[in-house]
């Protein structure tokens, strides 16, 4: 005899909808916890409200990461939400918005927020001059002696 006459099934659905969404609400409040820690630790808050703002502007450059959206269960490990349609703080989003992350730092740490930036082109974000030395794997391969075979 079905007690709950069907109602089990979908008691079950909400349980799972209603998990999913308390996890989600955790990975957002961590989320703020890992951007206070950080500004801790770097003692510039300015910077790491910068430093989000230009990766969430080089991230909403019109590309798609391919790997995220594949397995979006990885949607939280990363330090801006890979997935298309992010942007706002919602229900269903693993990541707060960067705008949200920035002011709740510069809240946190009585600071002025650092200026919005606005999405660049790839060949903007990344240039071909170095101000590095090369690293041992960046030296050029030397020609290799010819073995028995040639």
């Amino acid at each position: 005899v079905d007690l709950l006459q069907g109602r089990g099934e979908r008691l079950r659905i909400a349980g799972d909808f209603g998990a999913a969404l308390v996890q989600m609400a955790i990975s957002r409040g961590r989320e703020y916890e890992a951007d206070a820690g950080g500004a801790e630790i770097s003692g510039d808050p300015q910077a790491l409200a910068s430093a989000l703002q230009k990766i969430d502007a080089y991230a909403r450059g019109g590309r798609v990461n391919i790997a995220a959206e594949r397995n979006p269960a990885t949607a939280h490990m990363f330090i801006i939400n890979p997935l298309n349609g992010h942007g706002a703080d919602n229900l269903f989003s693993t990541h707060p918005s960067t705008q949200n992350r920035v002011a709740a730092l510069a809240q946190k740490f009585g600071g002025k927020a650092a200026p919005k930036l606005q999405p660049q082109p790839q060949s903007d974000m990344i240039t071909s001059t170095r101000k590095r030395p090369a690293g041992p794997w960046d030296q050029q391969q030397q020609p290799r002696k010819p073995g028995p075979w040639g």
